[in-house]
């Protein structure tokens, strides 16, 4: 009988309730009851009563359904009393089995619907006994085969076919396969209890009441053996159901971990890409789909080569697949891992491969796996490590080609101004000659300032100033000349700046030149300042929050290939047969090493446009340049030099004598100091020190003004240096310098520093 405590399907409630009104209606059919044998009838419905107490619960696929012995007592009463009696104890025999011992309550329509089943079931049963040649009350139909065996199939087909399709109709599946899978198997129960009922008949009627006390031997065993056979198959489910169970949870936990697989491979942050042993792919992540161009369900089961396509890096050569060589070495070898992918749009990423084979418990090859690095980023830090190095290397070639440099040109400056002390005695020539030999001498300053950007001591002197008459006058100078016309535009509220104006001057005149030399037929230089934060929408600032004076340079000419764009600033590189390579890498120097920043914008063929950020001084007091007419100032007082340069200290001293001074020169820093304390101890004391920086093995500048401060605190002194290694020069006074003279020195500027030097505290001092 069904028993199943689910809730029912649309299509289950409207069969259960046609089967419900058919039950009913087969059963009010057979009325009025004929009780011809009261006694007889008593005693099987009490019979069926109790039989149908002894239920087996029978499993299905959801829910369960009962069978008991009641059956046997139903079809005895169809074969002794009629089918109106029969039908009246299937009522009785439905009811008590949905009753009790239930596994839980069962609502009323479901225990209808188990009674109109075994009253259908006894109809039909009455039905073929009669179709057959048999009549129900007439107990000599137990002696007629076809009707008792038709009777029997009729009862059985109808009964369990009736379960099966509630049952097929909440589980979705086929009637048919239903009932085969958890109903046929009962057919010999139903025969069997059958002919047990055809016994009791003959039993009784023949009026051995006592042999039915027999037949319940039997009946006990039959009802045993099913018992035992339902308990083994219900342990047998429970088994099975534990292997169902074990197996859900084994696919479970293989989605999970295949769920966690993707997971973590969609999160590597290198291409990942699986094939099988004939190359077709079965998987890709996030970035390789992104390196490809190719989306993984389009990519999954085309041939490795249609979606990794490999090109050599330097000459785009196609590249073998690494398949066969992973599968036959396990690896890709290192001189093989460097190449180009080719996306599915056509560009090109810079890439290092890995590949592995996949292999099964047994060590069977199953597949590959491949690993592609995008190294974009990798090779521009090497460009920038390479670029290090070459700076690195200049700016120790660069450190002492200056100083010897600008130690010659010290001598030379020095002497031409001396020389030009004679002006008495010499010719309006010979005077015009001399100054422009020493101006000569002074732009010459400029080339080893320039190499000095590269080396440790290249820091500039910054002071705080407006860069616009700066911009006009380098962009002025550059273009005189040539068939190429600026136009400079320098609004006069540009923020201040602090700038080594010399090293920004020589910025200006290099981007200047090299925009010159893009535009051979000449054309206009555009040169536009203005006041920008670093703030959206100048998004191309590398620094946020912050207010910047840019000073964009652009030109009309060819324009730089895009392939050049990386390498522009890099020392060396030049795409000019007369170039040196150094005019841009002198500007990004610089311009770096006054914490700004230098960028270009260029497409092949439509110009170039260079544009320069200076932070905004935080000082907005502007010292005044001074005026190259201005007077030179002589003073009086001991002077003591110190140089290792004999030539340097002979005609610096030269120089002091002609503005006044006299000078006493030493070679190193702790000659310096012991004459210095002599002098003190003679009370001649020296009015100010002149300290060469750099002192190659003695007591250079640095080591040797810490111990004068110990000597005379109130020492006055000013560093000269041609080249400082350490960046002394910027920061002068935090290393204990008054003053400051880079070599080469005019005898003007060496007049003006020791004035200035030499002023009492309180008077306006122009640096």
């Amino acid at each position: 009988m069904a028993g199943s405590t689910e809730r029912l399907p649309v299509a289950a409630r409207v069969y259960v309730a046609a089967v419900t009104v058919v039950g009913v209606w087969a059963f009010v059919s057979a009325w009025p009851l004929d009780l011809r044998k009261p006694l007889l009838f008593a005693g099987l419905f009490a019979l069926a009563a109790v039989a149908s107490a002894f239920k087996m619960q029978v499993p299905l696929p959801r829910g369960w359904a009962t069978m008991s012995p009641g059956y046997a007592v139903i079809f005895a009463g169809l074969l002794l009393l009629g089918v109106d009696a029969a039908l009246l104890m299937a009522v009785v025999s439905a009811w008590i089995q949905s009753t009790f011992h239930a596994r839980s309550p069962q609502p009323h329509y479901r225990k209808l619907f188990n009674a109109a089943v075994l009253v259908l079931s006894a109809y039909s049963a009455d039905a073929a006994m009669t179709a057959l040649g048999g009549r129900s009350g007439d107990p000599s139909t137990v002696l007629l085969m076809g009707p008792l065996l038709g009777a029997t199939t009729a009862y059985f087909v109808v009964n369990s076919i009736a379960i099966a399709s509630v049952v097929a109709l909440t589980t979705g599946q086929p009637v048919l396969r239903c009932w085969q899978d958890n109903f046929l198997w009962s057919g010999p129960g139903y025969y069997l209890g059958a002919a047990l009922a055809a016994a009791c008949v003959i039993v009784i009627e023949r009026g051995a009441w006592w042999l039915t006390l027999f037949v319940a031997v039997p009946v006990h065993l039959i009802y045993y053996t099913y018992r035992v056979y339902f308990t083994r198959l219900q342990k047998e489910q429970a088994r099975v159901k534990a292997i169902a169970d074990l197996h859900a949870k084994a696919v479970e936990a293989l989605a999970s971990e295949k769920e966690r697989l993707a997971v973590t491979v969609s999160s590597i942050g290198d291409g990942v890409i699986t094939t099988d042993l004939e190359g077709r792919i079965t998987l890709l992540n996030n970035v390789a789909e992104q390196l490809t161009g190719w989306p993984q369900d389009e990519a999954v089961g085309h041939d490795l080569s249609e979606v990794l396509l490999l090109v050599e890096r330097t000459t785009a050569t196609p590249r073998e697949h690494p398949l066969a060589r992973v599968l036959a070495t396990g690896r890709i070898p290192e001189t093989e891992a460097h190449c180009d992918l080719v996306g599915r749009s056509g560009n090109r990423v810079p890439v290092h491969l890995t590949g592995a084979p996949i292999c099964d418990r047994d060590g069977r090859q199953m597949g590959v796996v491949l690993g592609a690095r995008d190294v974009t980023e990798g090779i521009r830090l090497e460009r920038e490590r390479v670029r290090a190095s070459k700076l690195e290397s200049l700016g120790v070639m660069a450190g002492g080609i200056a100083h010897d440099f600008n130690n010659v040109l010290t001598a030379v400056v020095g002497n031409l101004a001396l020389a030009q002390q004679r002006n008495e005695q010499l010719s309006d020539d010979t005077t015009m000659w001399l100054e422009e030999a020493e101006k000569a001498c002074l732009r010459a300053r400029g080339l080893t300032h320039q190499l000095l950007t590269f080396s440790k001591g290249g820091d500039p002197v910054k002071r705080s100033t407006y860069v616009g008459g700066l911009v006009d006058a380098a962009v002025r100078f550059a273009v005189r000349g040539s068939n190429v016309r600026c136009l400079v535009d320098a609004p006069p509220d540009l923020w201040p700046v602090e700038v080594d104006e010399g090293q920004f001057e020589q910025v200006v005149n290099n981007i200047v030149i090299n925009a010159q030399q893009a535009m051979p037929r000449g054309g206009v230089i555009e040169v536009r300042c203005a006041n920008v934060w670093a703030s959206p929408p100048n998004a191309e600032l590398p620094v946020q929050d912050k207010p910047f004076v840019r000073i964009g340079i652009r030109d009309h000419g060819t324009g730089i290939a895009p392939e050049d764009l990386t390498r522009i600033f890099d020392p060396y590189f030049t795409t000019k047969l007369s170039g040196t390579g150094l005019g841009l890498a002198v500007a990004h120097s610089v311009i770096k090493g006054h914490g700004g920043f230098i960028n270009v914008e260029s497409v092949d063929g439509s110009g170039a446009n260079f544009n320069i950020f200076l932070p905004r001084a935080l000082r907005t007091t502007v010292q005044p340049a001074v005026s190259p007419t201005a007077s030179v100032p002589r003073g009086a007082g001991r002077i003591l030099v110190m140089d290792d340069e004999r030539m340097i200290s002979d005609v610096t001293g030269a120089m002091l004598r002609a503005l006044g001074y006299e000078s006493e020169a030493v070679s190193d820093g702790r000659q310096a100091l012991e004459r210095y304390r002599a002098a003190q101890q003679a009370s001649q004391p020296f009015s100010a020190v002149i300290m060469d920086l750099t002192i190659p093995g003695g007591m250079g500048g640095v080591e040797a003004v810490g111990h004068l401060r110990e000597l005379d605190p109130q020492a006055r002194v000013l560093v000269v240096s041609g080249y400082a290694d350490s960046g002394v020069l910027a920061d002068y006074a935090q290393h204990g310098f008054d003053a400051l003279l880079p070599k080469p020195f005019s005898l003007r500027d060496l007049a003006l520093a020791l004035s200035s030097l030499l002023k009492p505290e309180g008077e306006s001092t122009i640096h």
